[in-house]
């Protein structure tokens, strides 16, 4: 047979062992709904997982407390060195004194020894004046970040707020924050968090341990004036929260009585939660929107889900947030990590949040 036959041959069977267009496209398509039924599976294992490294650095934060409580017989202060004022001394004063944030008291608790002593921590040494050589408070570890949110990278500056030595400072964001209390932030040192305006004993915390919520989560903006999440501040909505839960009606809370010995009963009058569930929630607390000392880029706080108000006041308030699918991890006293669903009861919250109302969740 003619070479040229054979190979005309051998040309024709690899012809009709190729695939046809047809063929082609119906392959790729098949793989197309493949990846299209797999990405979100994948998406899910992603967020599962770092669902889980949140909650690790939630256990650590809990620990470095605990551990501190330990060393120091009392649990760490919302600021290093507090201001209280007004009435009977019993009102917290946010945006005055040094304003250094409980997390910079468990840094060395945390086995970050070496940033905590970089911080000058004196009682009168604010924390936009600390090393210009050093700046500790723009360092980002890792633990203060949940890499469900994108704060690496983002820092709070205002020269209208963060002025001080060798001129405007940057302080990092992270995603942790401490509960102060279950109201105001002012009011934190009558109706008490955790960690509020001054360090609690632990066995102030009658509510038990278990049962009390010690640190949470928020979200940050890529917004170099919105301090959310500016872990190094002693500010509501930095390094502190409060729920703005009033205690039972609004005539008997604290902030409108002036009384110091006003127990904190958790409010369950329906007017009162006209915002529904705090966590992930569009307004900042039960009531409104996150109290800030200044709310940049308002409509797009909204459309982000984080909406804010400029209040330069002592009496803020703000709420958890995260980008967890229908909740936020929640630390309690004893070191446990919990979820805490959206759809939580906000009176339930309260209780959960004070240390001493004497209401243990049923639910």
């Amino acid at each position: 047979m003619p070479r040229h036959a054979t190979l005309a041959r051998a040309l024709r069977r690899r012809a009709f062992r190729a695939f046809t267009l047809v063929e082609l496209l119906v392959v790729i398509a098949i793989i197309g709904v493949l990846v299209s039924l797999l990405l979100p599976a994948v998406q899910a294992a992603r967020e599962a997982a770092r669902r889980m490294n949140c909650q690790s650095n939630q256990k650590n934060f809990a620990l470095a407390v605990i551990n501190y409580e330990n060393a120091k017989k009392q649990l760490p202060a919302a600021m290093g060195e507090g201001v209280l004022a007004g009435r009977n001394k019993t009102e917290f004063l946010p945006y005055q004194g040094p304003q250094l944030s409980w997390h910079i008291q468990v840094l060395p608790y945390m086995e970050l020894q070496s940033l905590y002593s970089q911080f000058k921590i004196d009682g009168t040494t604010s924390i936009f004046n600390q090393s210009d050589q050093t700046r500790p408070e723009e360092s980002q570890p890792a633990v203060m970040l949940c890499p469900s949110d994108s704060a690496f990278g983002r820092f709070y500056s205002d020269p209208d707020f963060t002025s001080g030595l060798g001129g405007v400072r940057k302080v990092a964001k992270g995603n942790y924050v401490a509960y102060a209390g279950p109201e105001h932030m002012n009011s934190a040192h009558v109706f008490p968090g955790t960690i509020n305006t001054v360090g609690n004993e632990l066995r102030q915390v009658s509510d038990g341990t278990s049962q009390t919520i010690m640190i949470t989560e928020v979200r940050t903006r890529d917004v170099p004036e919105d301090q959310r999440g500016a872990w190094a501040l002693a500010w509501p909505g930095s390094s502190c929260i409060a729920l703005d839960l009033h205690s039972g009606p609004l005539g008997t809370s604290w902030t409108a009585s002036g009384r110091p010995d006003v127990p904190y009963i958790p409010s369950t009058k329906q007017q009162d939660l006209d915002y529904s569930n705090p966590p992930n929630s569009f307004g900042g607390g039960v009531y409104s929107a996150d109290k800030l000392r200044k709310c940049p880029d308002s409509a797009g706080a909204d459309i982000e889900r984080m909406s804010c108000d400029s209040a330069n006041e002592s009496w803020g308030s703000a709420a958890p947030r995260s980008l967890h699918p229908g909740g936020v991890n929640s630390a309690h006293v004893d070191g446990s990590v919990h979820w805490l669903s959206n759809d939580v009861n906000v009176t339930l919250l309260g209780a959960m949040i004070c240390i001493n109302d004497g209401v243990l969740p049923t639910e």
